[in-house]
């Protein structure tokens, strides 16, 4: 999830918690558990060392159980020290419970955390939620505004909070299901089938509706204006992250990852992308052994590879299927340019 939701869900897991876990200071525990919910996200000043080292670093160490554990005691030691509650282990605890509220919320989505730190790099996730959700973020602010008197109201919000995820983990397994059944229809191998949530999109409305774009207006437009309307013409639908209704499913055939998109209410599946998996593409074969090739292909869900070659130079784009279906847009993608006489160059990029 979003930094500013972790600190708001905190801000909300504080207010549901007993007066007496607050040893009446009611004012910095909330500070606590806000400022713990959002400190594993400090590892995104990984950014500065990089791209690759951004991947391997970010929903790292600091999203681990050591990694909690040790901030959350610098954090108890820091609010004792200089603050007026002094009981280091009640802070401690605090501060415990708003970080496994951050580390929670980030198994939600399809991004992966790296929970097992140090004894094991896996990223795991959910796929429940897309990692931005309004409706998720706003059932957190209207129990945070109706449980200013009332501790019962932000409890009571906290249980909305899992029946929507509920509702959620619900048309993930259906998503999951309608690929698979629909691979399987098809006669596609299933080696393995998954539904991740996606970006959804609404259709914008065509700018011919409008009376100051209609083609019998005589006037003519000024040139921003125009620009606008131009950009809405070109880009006919705009990102919508609420609620968990739009999905891409995913089949392996054992040679190649397969991409749908689905619709949870009607269990509708529309094949969109077919992509050999990356790593037995052979022009990437060559290049294993490059640390940022291998740390693409450990970070990806579905690595899949692009090769193109024109005087002497071969460019291999890497992608991960699992941020596919959305438009003009593709994250997290990797290049590496070979030119003979020099070693291969890699460049991350959208």
């Amino acid at each position: 999830m979003d930094t500013v939701t972790h600190g708001l869900t905190g801000w909300l897991v504080a207010r549901a918690l007993p007066e007496k876990w607050k040893g009446g200071h009611p004012k910095t525990a909330t500070a606590v558990v806000s400022l713990a919910a959002m400190l594993p996200d400090a590892d995104n000043v990984a950014s500065l060392l990089g791209s690759e080292m951004y991947v391997r670093i970010h929903r790292g160490l600091s999203h681990s159980l050591p990694g909690v554990l040790a901030t959350s005691f610098v954090l108890a030691l820091l609010f004792a020290r200089f603050g007026k509650w002094k009981d280091r282990r009640a802070v401690f605890l605090l501060a415990v419970l708003g970080q496994f509220s951050h580390v929670l919320l980030d198994l939600l989505n399809s991004y992966g955390t790296q929970v097992l730190l140090p004894f094991s790099d896996a990223r795991l996730s959910l796929d429940i939620l897309f990692v931005v959700d309004l409706v998720f973020t706003g059932i957190i602010v209207a129990g945070i505004v109706l449980s200013r008197r009332e501790p019962l109201r932000a409890r009571a919000s906290i249980a909305v909070l899992a029946t929507y995820v509920g509702v959620a983990a619900l048309f993930h397994a259906g998503a999951r299901d309608a690929v698979r059944d629909a691979a399987l229809r098809d006669g596609v191998t299933v080696v393995s089938a998954q539904a991740l949530p996606m970006l959804p999109y609404v259709d914008l409305p065509s700018p011919e509706r409008f009376a100051f774009v209609s083609t019998a207006v005589a006037i003519e437009m000024p040139d921003p204006v125009e620009k606008v309307v131009d950009r809405l013409r070109r880009q006919r639908q705009i990102p919508f992250p609420a609620g968990p209704f739009a999905w891409n499913g995913f089949v392996d055939d054992g040679n190649a990852y397969i991409r749908a998109e689905i619709e949870p209410l009607t269990g509708r599946v529309s094949w969109k992308q077919k992509a050999l998996h990356g790593a037995e593409v052979p022009e990437v074969r060559a290049l294993r052994g490059m640390q940022d090739v291998e740390t693409y292909l450990w970070f990806a869900r579905f690595p899949s590879a692009e090769v193109s070659s024109a005087g002497g130079r071969t460019e291999v784009t890497f992608f991960d299927l699992r941020f596919a279906g959305m438009p003009d847009t593709r994250p997290f993608v990797l290049r590496v340019t070979e030119v003979p006489g020099a070693r291969p160059s890699a460049r991350w990029g959208g």
